[in-house]
């Protein structure tokens, strides 16, 4: 079911962010949408509740969110931030009249702010506006199905031009390629003829992009490979005037031809062709060409190293690609490719030579898991691409920007001015020139085939087969709110622990069950005890409460919902006066699927697993290990988080079709229930946060209860916001129906008769 376009904004920010991968993100929308979120404002209310999501993340992922000072853009209106640049911003927006359309479309909007009123029709106006307005123009002209389209531009308030481009979802080509680490032969030439094919048509119109990098190329899910940002392209067209200083050196260093280092003021398509080749690499390789610590040096490298043979990174890699690579990357640009339609030519010629043309089978050596030829898995170092950075190439060092980012961060193109003469403006129109093939060298064997370029359609086909035949990985990110030494490290292995880390969705399928008895007579609401059916002093008992938070403390009332003290009172009454009415919290984080321990700014501090969290932190629990929460250094309780067990149940037979509440089997939650015991102080007394269901009893039971007698175990879940029962079946015995547990049921819980009631705090 499509949802609405407020959300929608927000998941792919989120995953663009990397703030969540693609499963989480996923999920985070279909968590937004259960909660009925459908406007802007909406979003952002339910965000500052936090509801279901862990506090850093809720924080973080209400910062992607405009101010209330952003205003539309014309009738744009603006929905999750995208990025800042040097003059302006980017935003992830929608059409006013398209919000609540079912079939709305996302755009980006990009801004530029001016301290001046603009007139375009004015001659006058600073460098960055007319670029802005000149981008704007070819970014019109350039209208080809590998180009990201321009759909509007205006300006806003009289001080802000805006210009409407289209929305390519799944991401950038670096992030695809850092996710998988690397690309299969096969899928980085068929992205790259598409971009290519784009390039064919800017050089028609006798423009030179010179910043192709791997974050200005994006690519769609249906396997649509698009070029984007002509900010600082050219034109090659005698009559123009020029937008950028002369001898002022612009581009992403890690992608930059040796005549754009130079300044050369001959520049023309053959420098696009050098970066295509260096991008062909990265995809290759998951690093640029040249890597160095500093900036300089890697120009330097531009300039005067060789081309490095990208089998050195990946020996499966054919000779094909890598002369594709060696002869784009030639550092005297008479040796490269003459023009896009050459290159084009060469990647088709190297498709057809791997057999992996549209209608063939693809059978390549270089698939995703072992890309090294050494049978282990490839791990290359990533590393990030430069956007646009002011650097001063003089010789001031100390002023440089280092050229070595942390993973996943951007640098900046560099515009930086050598000479300090200035020309202005842009011609955009030319004649267009013809596109010749290439003829005569070594990819000439295969010119005489038709070049893709003849069937577009064929290649966005082919590119979204072999993304589907290569799974993406989905790498886990960091759990939102970890601080360094209060993670507890995830214990589980295999599919669970993939599952709660995010790297791979939940194949969790919907089933139905039996209901013996009428529902109506179960104990409703989310709070159950089970206690002796004779009152015991500081006797056994379990407190269940089917709560997403719970805020532990000292309080019997609220706020607090789990009172936390040391027993008989009358001895440990002092000691704990050191808990907090509102200590700390444990949080179920619906959309990453990991429970958490927040510290509310207790003054007397919070502990987990020996480590002092920070006040107002949170710490993640591990997964299969027993968590130790200690509270003002009184009261200690073990923590052990219960992974998800069984189906969602959807219906039971014999109970009428009702709404599921916060908790139950009939949620979506991946985890079942959160046991808290108490080993060093009234152990027969035990506590569990059930987000679906959970066994109590003896050894074996998802919660064991201290001095069980024998190995019987109940289970207990909440269904449509009651509670219910049953007794697990023997292993190879067919599932038995549930009981309602009306007020009064007595279940044998490890060899204890212990009787269910509503919860109540005098149970504390």
């Amino acid at each position: 079911m499509p949802q609405p376009l407020p959300i929608r904004a927000l998941v792919e920010t989120a995953q663009k962010k990397r703030l969540l991968n693609r499963v989480t993100a996923e999920r985070l929308g279909e968590f937004a949408a259960g909660k009925g979120v459908a406007t802007r404002d909406e979003l952002d209310r339910w965000l500052a509740t936090g509801e279901g999501l862990s506090p850093e993340l809720a924080r973080k992922l209400r910062a992607l969110l405009p101010m209330p000072a952003v205003k539309p853009f014309g009738p744009y209106l603006p929905l999750t931030h995208l990025a800042d640049g040097g003059m302006g911003s980017v935003w992830l927006s929608a059409h006013q009249d398209q919000l609540g359309a079912a079939d709305g479309r996302l755009v980006v909007v990009k801004t530029i702010k001016s301290e001046l009123p603009i007139d375009l029709a004015s001659s006058q106006g600073n460098e960055f506006v007319k670029r802005f307005e000149r981008e704007s123009k070819i970014t019109r002209e350039l209208d080809h199905p590998n180009v990201v389209r321009c759909l509007d531009s205006g300006v806003a308030d009289g001080r802000t031009m805006f210009m409407v481009l289209e929305y390519v979802d799944s991401g950038d080509l670096r992030d695809l390629v850092e996710r998988r680490g690397g690309l299969s032969e096969a899928l980085a030439l068929a992205v790259l003829h598409q971009v290519t094919d784009g390039l064919c048509e800017a050089h028609r119109l006798k423009l030179v992009h010179r910043d192709i990098k791997p974050p200005n190329i994006f690519v769609a899910s249906d396997g649509r490979a698009k070029l984007a940002d002509f900010g600082i392209a050219r034109s090659t067209d005698a009559n123009r005037t020029a937008l950028t200083m002369q001898g002022a050196i612009v581009g992403s260093p890690l992608y930059m031809s040796p005549e754009q280092v130079l300044t050369d003021p001959t520049l023309d398509i053959r420098s696009d062709i050098y970066a295509m080749g260096a991008v062909l690499y990265f995809c290759l390789a998951a690093e640029p060409p040249y890597t160095a610590p500093k900036l300089q040096e890697i120009l330097h490298l531009h300039c005067t190293a060789p081309v490095p043979d990208v089998r050195r990174k990946r020996p499966q890699v054919s000779d094909a690609a890598q002369a594709i690579i060696a002869k784009a990357m030639a550092k005297d640009r008479n040796q490269r490719f003459r023009e896009p339609a050459e290159l084009r030519d060469a990647i088709v010629a190297a498709l057809d030579r791997m057999g992996a043309l549209p209608g063939q089978a693809v059978d390549e050596s270089t698939a995703q898991g072992d890309l090294s030829g050494k049978g282990g898995a490839f791990h290359p170092a990533t590393r990030a691409d430069m956007r646009t950075l002011t650097a001063n190439l003089r010789g001031d060092e100390d002023a440089m920007e280092p050229a070595t980012p942390a993973p996943g961060a951007d640098q900046p193109t560099i515009a930086s001015d050598l000479s300090g003469q200035a020309t202005i403006a842009s011609d955009l129109s030319g004649g267009a020139e013809g596109v010749r093939q290439t003829k005569g060298d070594e990819f000439g064997a295969h010119a005489e085939l038709p070049t893709m370029a003849a069937n577009l359609n064929a290649m966005q086909t082919m590119t979204a087969l072999l993304l589907s035949q290569e799974p993406d990985p989905a790498a886990p990110v960091a759990n939102a709110g970890q601080e360094p030494g209060t993670h507890a490290t995830v214990a589980a292995s295999g599919t669970i622990a993939r599952i709660l880390s995010g790297a791979e969705p939940a194949m969790v399928p919907i089933a139905g069950g039996r209901l013996e008895g009428d529902l109506a007579s179960a104990i409703a609401g989310d709070w159950v005890t089970l206690l002796p059916p004779q009152p015991v002093a500081d006797g056994p008992g379990v407190v269940l409460l089917a709560r997403t938070r719970l805020t532990l403390g000292k309080l019997r009332e609220a706020p607090c919902d789990l009172c936390v003290r040391n027993y008989p009172i009358t001895v440990h009454k002092e000691s704990c006066q050191r808990i907090s009415r509102g200590h700390a919290a444990l949080r179920y984080d619906a959309v990453q699927n990991l429970c958490q321990i927040e510290d509310l700014n207790a003054p007397n501090g919070t502990m987990v697993d020996g480590l002092v969290l920070p006040s107002g932190k949170t710490a993640t629990l591990a997964l299969g290990a027993e968590n130790i929460l200690v509270l003002a250094g009184v009261v200690s309780l073990w923590l052990r988080v219960v992974p998800r067990r069984g189906p969602k149940v959807a219906s039971l037979d014999g109970a009428a079709a009702g709404p599921a509440a916060a908790c139950g089997i009939d949620s979506d939650h991946q985890l079942d229930a959160v046991a808290i015991t108490r080993p060093e102080n009234r152990p027969e007394l035990a506590y569990a946060q059930v987000l679906r269901r959970i066994a109590i009893g003896g050894p074996g039971a998802d919660l064991p209860l201290a001095g069980a007698r024998t190995r019987t175990v109940v289970e207990l879940a909440v269904f449509q916001g009651r509670w219910i029962w049953r007794v697990p079946a023997a292993a190879g015995q067919a599932e038995p129906a549930w009981r309602p547990l009306a007020d009064g049921t007595e279940l044998d819980c490890g060899g204890r008769a212990l009787r269910a009631t509503a919860g109540q705090y005098t149970h504390f």
